[in-house]
């Protein structure tokens, strides 16, 4: 009789101590933070690129020109602003078009943009960028990235006499250049054939066109092609 009074008590008040147990979870979490870094942010804050770091800032001013990569492509805006002075936020290079179909020197522009303090040759990210003008805008990182080589197009193959090398601040080689014709090496994949490749006479190519609907713009208009292998002396090394 008293083991059943026992138990009919117990399961009276077991709801209101699980009951006290969920509010104490709950304050927890709440002190705490969420599992995973908080719950997501509220519609409208602009994702933050890999590797950056800080709050996005923004700024208004008037496009004074752009900047280029080693590679030769457009990777970088330039903004005079009234408090800041002159402002060079970088971009990816894929999304040169968008950002120069926005904004032409001379334009007012308002930008969004993000510091990357862990890198030492990108100060700033573009996160958004707005003509003043038009109002016309674009989020720089809703543009998706484009394939490793262009899909669009078949290997073509390529004789060069006498290379033309372009050459990164550290002496690596990022492309080759013949006449109006641009063929790019993906950074660090020629190093071990690098020596090869500075003494040879006659190099063959077998390379892939980026045509503009990859969001690439060159500084110089050339056509530019993406290498996938390089001949020398008879020897094919893959370099994609």
């Amino acid at each position: 009789m008293q083991e059943r009074r026992f138990i009919k008590g117990v399961t009276a008040w077991l709801p209101g101590l699980v009951f006290a147990l969920l509010a104490i979870v709950v304050f927890l979490a709440v002190r705490t933070g969420f599992p995973g870094g908080g719950p997501p942010p509220p519609p409208g804050n602009p994702p933050v690129p890999p590797g950056s770091h800080g709050r996005v800032k923004t700024a208004a001013g008037v496009v004074l020109g752009f900047k280029y990569n080693p590679h030769l492509d457009v990777n970088a805006i330039q903004v005079m602003v009234a408090q800041a002075g002159l402002l060079t936020i970088d971009f990816r290079p894929h999304t040169a078009q968008t950002v120069m179909g926005l904004a032409a020197v001379n334009d007012s522009v308002e930008v969004a943009y993000m510091s990357h303090p862990n890198d030492e040759v990108v100060g700033y990210v573009l996160v958004r960028i707005k003509n003043a003008r038009t109002g016309k805008e674009s989020e720089l990182n809703e543009l998706p990235p484009p394939p490793d080589v262009p899909q669009n197009h078949s290997a073509e193959h390529f004789t060069i006499h006498d290379p033309s090398l372009i050459l990164d601040q550290y002496g690596g080689i990022v492309a080759i250049r013949s006449q109006h014709l641009l063929f790019h090496f993906k950074p660090g994949l020629v190093d071990d054939i690098l020596a090869l490749i500075k003494n040879a006479h006659e190099i063959g190519l077998s390379a892939v066109w980026r045509d503009d609907q990859a969001g690439f713009v060159n500084v110089d208009h050339d056509k530019v092609y993406v290498v996938l292998s390089v001949t020398i002396d008879n020897k094919t090394f893959l370099v994609r």
